[in-house]
Order: C-alpha cells, then structure tokens, then sequence
C-alpha cells in the first residue's frame, strides 16, 4: 500500500550539548521529527530529505524505520549528512549553528493525500525553490501543511525570508508557527494581540487555520470566523523544547487524518478543529517531559495521569 502521506525537507543529526553533561547525539530535523511523530500515531509517512552514506546515515534510518517512517528512495545522495549543534541552556531552551547542505531528494507528483513541509530545506536554497515549486504545484491537488520554525542562525536576512514564508502560507491549508518564529519574520510583533493579528493576515492569503503555539501559554487556532485556545498542561515537568513545536505539528495532522479534516470546511469548524488543538497540546506536553526530540507512541496518549509505558 502506498503511503497518503509526505513529509518534505531536512532529515539532520542534533548534537546536544547541556551544561555538565557530556556531548550527545539524535536525529533530528523539524521535517524528520514530524514524520516521526506521525508514525509513532500510526500513520506511515514517506519522508523526502537529504542526507548522505557517511556515520550518520545508518541513526537517521533506523530511527525511521523504528517509527514507521518509509524514507523516499533518493534521498541518501547528499555529499554530507547535516548536523545541528544544539546548546541546552539551563530553562531546557535550545539554540543552533549548522554544518548544512539543504539539497531534497526528487519530488514525485502522484497523489498524496496529505503533504507537509517547512524550516531549513523549506526556506534555504537550493532546497527551497525545489520545495515551494513543488508544492504550489501540488496546490488543491493534496490537503497541504506547513510550519516555518525559523533557525534565524542559518537562514539569514528575515527579510529575504518573509516573503518566501508568505508563499508557503498562500499554497497551504493548515500552517502552525511559533510566537518565536512571528517575531522574527516580523519584528516587533512581541504580543499576543499583534501574533493573532499576523495570523489572520495569513488566512487571508489562503490556510482555513493559523495555528500560533506559544509555548507554556498554549495556542491558538485562527480561522475565518473564529479564534480558539488551547492551554498547556502547567504540571507538566519540563526537561528540554527540543521537537516540541514538531510533535504539535505531527499531532495536529494526526488530528486531521483522523477528523477526515482534510475536507477545508470540517477544519474550519469549531466542533472539529478544537479536539485537534486539544490532541497535538497533549502530545507536545509529553514530548517536553522528556529528553529530545521523542513524541509519544499512540499508545501512550491513553495512559492516565502519572502512568508510565
């Protein structure tokens, strides 16, 4: 059976450091660690990248394979594997530098029922012109979704940025972006009251939702009609945000899959559109819980409070 699903973009390892603690590493990539989480729920994405036959090559697929994650044939001809050195500072928030090639491997045009993409391959070239040709190629062809999750360390001038992250918005139907990412592509935008305002600028050129995480203060979910809210669990105990905002993401499709929410009038509706806010906060939660980039199991959404797998 041929996968409905496609993740497009980076597939790179994370070399962690943490004060005190000795160097670690985990594949990673916004891209990767969506088509990971989705897997884990019990969908089977296909995964196109870039990566090369080098001593990373075999963690990146068999963490795929692990997860139910079917990697697009092509996709290993990369010189190098990319590597993002991530520093965890003591809140457990990261930052990055790279050693990048943001390459993808070739883009079949078949159907695919949904296709999600964003951050480095997404917005650097020359992956970038080969993703978004891409996907406003496959527009009203694929329920498509996207998530900029700006690494400002890597991608430059926001303002060469901007409107490349403007043209994803008008090609997608579902877009999810960080506060983070809002203040950055726009500056100054450093309230709540001015990211919602940003999110209903981007439904207009196109998504049905905008999705704004902010971290401990939840997210929102902005349609045409109406804006919804959903918290974040306060007794959560935090270890890092490495893949917290990627595991919002994967849940949120998972949501979509399973709502039958790719029809753009059901995602618009409140009654459909808030138990998929619900479940993408819930899974992000336990991602924060624990060490990297490590979304839950579909299983273990239905373990009770202070259960463990």
């Amino acid at each position: 059976m041929e996968s409905e699903i496609l993740v497009v973009g980076e597939a790179l390892i994370d070399v962690v450091r943490r004060a005190g603690a000795e160097e670690e590493a985990y594949p990673g990539g916004s891209p990767l660690n969506v088509a990971i989480g989705l897997g884990r729920l019990g969908q089977e994405p296909t995964l196109a990248t870039w990566y090369g036959r080098d001593e990373w090559a075999a963690m990146i697929e068999s963490h795929c394979a692990r997860s139910n994650v079917r990697i697009l044939p092509g996709s290993d001809q990369a010189p190098f594997t990319t590597t993002a050195s991530a520093l965890i500072d003591e809140q457990g928030s990261a930052t990055y530098t790279f050693h990048a090639d943001f390459h993808i491997a070739p883009l079949p045009q078949r159907h695919w029922r949904i296709i999600h993409t964003g951050s480095l391959a997404a917005l650097i070239e020359p992956g970038a012109s080969e993703i978004l040709g891409f996907i406003e190629a496959m527009k009203g062809r694929a329920f498509i979704s996207f998530d900029p999750n700006c690494r400002p360390a890597a991608m430059g001038d926001h303002d060469l940025v901007r409107p490349l992250v403007e043209r994803y918005v008008a090609a997608s139907d579902l877009v999810k972006v960080s506060n983070e990412d809002l203040a950055w592509i726009y500056p100054n935008q450093d309230t709540e009251e001015a990211w919602l305002d940003q999110a209903r600028c981007w439904v207009g050129l196109g998504p049905s939702v905008v999705v704004v995480t902010m971290g401990a203060q939840g997210a929102w979910a902005v349609t045409a009609d109406t804006c919804l809210r959903v918290l974040a669990d306060s007794s959560i105990l935090l270890q890092d945000t490495v893949g917290a905002g990627d595991s919002f993401m994967s849940g949120l499709l998972h949501g979509v899959l399973t709502s039958n929410a790719t029809d753009l009038a059901a995602l618009a509706d409140p009654v459909t559109l808030a138990p998929i806010l619900t479940l993408a906060a819930r899974i992000s939660d336990i991602t924060v819980s624990r060490r990297g980039a490590d979304p839950p199991w579909l299983f273990e959404l239905h373990l009770g409070a202070g259960e463990s797998p």
